[in-house]
């Protein structure tokens, strides 16, 4: 006979839980407070619910007070604190601690849930085994970074087709273009080329519903962290309703194709005879990662649809921000400094010397392009605050403060003051001016340790034994180190860079080459400037408009 348990006994039982309950979140919530409170944090004014007014606030002010924290605290090797109305508490890290930090391993210092967590998965994407198991990712790292000489011709091609749709043909007249909607339309198709072919990267309504999905996921991911926990269940299924909604109507357009593509493989794997040949993109290598799996359901024609809308969720936003912002400080440069004249100098002499075919080889020689690139993300950055890790090591990380250390505990949120160090002088002589040429000269970019993380709490430089200038290369774009921080830091650093960055110097080329750009009034008034959204950076809302016009790419000829 089942033994019950009387009411009184539950009840006592439910008492003592809840009293553990309470004296050990108390025991916690202190501990945590007191290494809150052994750091400044900025914000706090002494008042009434000061720390909940400062969160409030940090919808506008984060991007101020990292600044200000980096030029008080991070210079001098200090760690300081800011309160974020979507992450809490965030623990910024100073410059001098990125590598022995970053370097950790991921069970002490975790990224992929916390990734997760920013953007939210379980409420954005929904299907767990899309985002736990990220074998898109792996498609994204591997096999299209390793075909780039192949993809190279495709993505130039749909980029020429969409600078025509975009920006037009005439000679003769003058077009007024939204920059942020023609480059996110330009680099959707140009990336759907190289991640599942034509005809979808050619179909407008396609693309269109891809971008709105992925500024689902990223405004939706904002409004769900923004939302105390007890409530998130009311904005997540809010959001999760909303994606799920858009990515059906992705589905709509492309889930016949995926079929298609199953139909065909699945008959050449069952007959080697059957005449066809699988194409070379993403989705192909999408299909092939889900077979190499052994598990059925990885192949559902759902989930890899669903894989590939999350390809272009992480990646379009950020490859058509970037394109848009080279653009705009292309255009608000004085033409007096000729950097226009010399971009289609290079770019026509490599497309000279490759026949007039864009190749992956041909883009590597285009030193100035990516130089310019490099520094519109330096000045740009998606973000003030960065690169979220959290700590899960139970015995917490040790860092050194000063003469002194001290234990970061488990649950803490590290950050890198991103922006501030791009903007640091000690770094980027003259940081605040847009120079396309500042990474082809290396005595322009000192190195972080050298500069930064040698001085001491006094500000003094100390003696170190790095590298002279002189011994440094230049920098790629796709460098990562810890005072270029716009593609992350470390193994963890985002694995789409060379895709993304190949895509925007072709873009840059072909758009010096083809298209005169009616220049910008250069003042501070008239400069469109982002819009700082808590650690984000955004378009503003009026978003600019330039005006261009189609030229002969004599330099080409």
């Amino acid at each position: 006979m089942a033994q019950t348990i009387s009411l009184p006994a539950a009840v006592f039982l439910l008492i003592v839980y809840l009293i553990f309950r309470f004296v050990f979140h108390h025991f916690r919530r202190n501990k945590q407070e007191s290494f809150w409170s052994s750091h400044p944090i900025l914000g706090l004014d002494g008042g009434p619910f000061s720390l909940i007014r400062a969160t409030l606030k940090s919808v506008q002010l984060t991007r101020k007070r990292i600044f200000d924290g980096y030029s008080k605290y991070s210079k001098v090797n200090s760690f300081f604190v800011v309160p974020t109305l979507d992450r809490g508490r965030i623990l910024v890290v100073p410059p001098r601690q990125v590598k022995k930090l970053y370097s950790l391993p991921e069970n002490v210092l975790d990224v992929t849930a916390t990734g997760n967590e920013s953007i939210q998965t379980k409420w954005t994407i929904g299907d767990e085994d899309v985002y736990a198991n990220p074998l898109h990712m792996h498609v994204v790292r591997n096999q299209i970074t390793k075909n780039l000489d192949i993809l190279t011709p495709i993505i130039a091609s749909e980029l020429e087709q969409g600078f025509v749709r975009e920006w037009g043909t005439s000679k003769t007249e003058w077009k007024s273009i939204s920059v942020w909607g023609s480059c996110l339309d330009i680099v959707a198709g140009a990336a759907n080329a190289a991640f599942c072919g034509t005809p979808l990267c050619q179909d407008m309504e396609f693309l269109k519903r891809l971008q709105s999905h992925a500024t689902c996921l990223f405004l939706g991911a904002v409004f769900i962290n923004a939302t105390p926990k007890p409530l998130r269940f009311v904005t997540g299924y809010t959001v999760s309703w909303t994606s799920h909604f858009l990515f059906k109507r992705v589905l709509k357009v492309c889930l016949p194709y995926v079929k298609d593509r199953l139909y065909h493989i699945a008959m050449l794997k069952a007959s080697p005879g059957y005449v066809w040949t699988p194409p070379k993109d993403g989705l192909q290598w999408l299909i092939d990662e889900c077979y190499a799996t052994g598990d059925s359901a990885q192949l559902d024609p759902k989930r890899i649809a669903h894989r590939l809308c999350f390809m272009n969720d992480i990646s379009m936003h950020s490859t058509g921000y970037t394109a848009r912002n080279v653009i705009i400080d292309l255009a608000n440069a004085d033409p007096s400094l000729g950097y226009l004249d010399a971009l289609r100098e290079e770019a026509g002499r490599v497309l000279k010397e490759a026949n007039g075919t864009w190749t992956r080889q041909a883009v590597l020689k285009l030193k100035l392009i990516d130089s310019t690139v490099r520094e519109s993300m330096r000045m740009t950055t998606f973000f003030s605050v960065g690169l979220p890790r959290t700590v899960v090591d139970p015995h917490g990380v040790s860092v050194g403060h000063g003469d002194s250390t001290f234990t970061v505990p488990k649950g803490t949120t590290l950050a890198l003051p991103v922006e501030a160090i791009h903007y640091d002088e000690d770094i980027y002589p003259d940081a605040k001016t847009f120079n396309p040429y500042r990474f082809t000269d290396k005595s322009m970019i000192r190195d972080i340790v050298d500069e930064t993380a040698s001085k001491t709490h006094d500000g003094k430089a100390q003696e170190h034994g790095s590298k002279p200038d002189s011994a440094k290369p230049p920098k790629a774009s796709a460098t990562i180190d810890d005072s270029f921080l716009s593609f992350g830091f470390g193994k963890h650093a985002c694995p789409g860079r060379f895709f993304a960055l190949n895509e925007v110097k072709v873009m840059v080329a072909h758009m010096v080459l083809n298209y005169d750009i009616q220049l910008l009034r250069r003042s501070d008034r008239n400069k469109p400037k982002n819009m700082p959204v808590i650690w984000l950076n955004v378009p503003p809302l009026m978003e600019t408009k330039i005006r261009v016009r189609r030229r002969t790419p004599l330099e080409a000829m």
